[in-house]
């Protein structure tokens, strides 16, 4: 998987893939990491590993949670469908080891128009960028991000939960957003940034039970339909 240029262009239409079975995964519940990142123009660079975030309550699935592994992610594209498959390793504390499939990196929110500007408050989000960089302070900046895809224990093929992971860095990151953004385009690094993340598991609907929920639909929209011409 690639990330071409995190803070320039070349946005990927989103593609959403979601895996299931018949037997459908069981993962759910929320986990609550933290640990470190470096990000340049062309990469997110995460510790390999990570920790359950101080004071936070692990439920579900992830209960007893203590740490785990995740992967970096470098290349392009910068937004939209990808498959990494492994991304992150839930494994440590957690009665059953959790596997996190990453298979879409949602857009940030920002505005280009806010990537120019200091102020109080601004919220950027570069062409094609998954980042949402916050100006907090008058030199402190925050940022966000968002990774979507299925967790599952065992092997994927037995089911597995579409699952939501919310990244935000920890610890504020000092200048401005147009200083921030200059610096990654020069070739430069933001280090030393430490992240919270959570990621909330909600189990996939069977295929099957899609399949007669839409037979429902479609037999109450006859229905309907023939109420109107009977009327």
């Amino acid at each position: 998987m690639k990330l071409k240029n995190i803070f320039g262009a070349g946005l990927l239409a989103p593609m959403l893939f979601i895996t299931g079975s018949a037997q459908a995964a069981s993962v759910s519940g929320q986990a609550n990491i933290a640990g470190n990142v470096t990000v340049t123009a062309n990469a997110i660079n995460f510790a390999p590993t990570f920790v359950n975030t101080p004071g936070a309550m692990e439920t579900g699935s992830f209960f007893g949670l203590t740490g785990g592994s995740i992967m970096s992610l470098s290349g392009g594209p910068v937004t939209g469908g990808t498959n990494v498959s492994g991304f992150i390793h839930f494994d440590q504390g957690v009665a059953s080891p959790i596997t996190f499939d990453l298979n879409y990196i949602a857009p940030g929110v920002g505005t280009l128009a806010a990537c120019g500007s200091s102020a109080l408050g601004a919220e950027c989000t570069p062409a094609g960028s998954p980042f949402t960089l916050i100006q907090l302070t008058s030199d402190t900046v925050v940022a966000t991000l968002q990774l979507n895809g299925n967790a599952y224990t065992g092997s994927a093929a037995s089911g597995s939960s579409f699952t939501r992971g919310v990244f935000s860095t920890q610890s504020v990151v000092s200048g401005t957003i147009p200083q921030l953004i200059g610096q990654l385009q020069n070739g430069g690094a933001i280090s030393g940034v430490t992240y919270s993340a959570s990621f909330e598991a909600s189990p996939v609907p069977e295929p099957g039970s899609m399949l007669l929920m839409g037979l429902g639909l479609a037999g109450a929209g006859l229905i309907a339909r023939r109420k109107v011409s009977k009327a």
